[in-house]
């Protein structure tokens, strides 16, 4: 049990750390300046949900009920997050390239993709 719990707590540290990293590039005093699209830290967030998926199939193997149905859990949640995020991440993107924009950022007519 403790296990499962410390794996969970892992991952969901890890997402805390992606989803911070992401939102620091929006924390600007400069008007002109505006984050970074979510695209490489959705990735980030979906390589923990592979981690989970991975931890879930050893546990199954090894016949830990706990922690295959604890980490199962975890990939559905993470998956969740990530399909609400992708949508919120690209609409808070193009808000703060909009806003750049009417500061005086000379900007084209779409927010740029990497």
């Amino acid at each position: 049990m403790a296990i499962a719990v410390a794996l969970a707590v892992v991952e969901v540290a890890a997402l805390a750390l992606i989803w911070l990293s992401w939102a620091a590039t929006y924390w600007s005093f400069d008007p002109q300046s505006y984050g970074v699209p979510p695209g490489p830290y959705l990735h980030g967030a979906a390589f923990v949900a592979v981690a989970a998926l991975l931890a879930s199939v050893v546990g199954a193997v090894r016949r830990a009920h706990v922690i295959t149905i604890t980490q199962i859990v975890m990939v559905v949640v993470i998956c969740g997050i990530l399909s609400s995020a992708k949508v919120a991440g690209e609409r808070a993107y193009e808000t703060s390239y909009r806003d750049a924009c009417r500061s005086g950022l000379g900007c084209a007519t779409a927010p740029p993709t990497p």
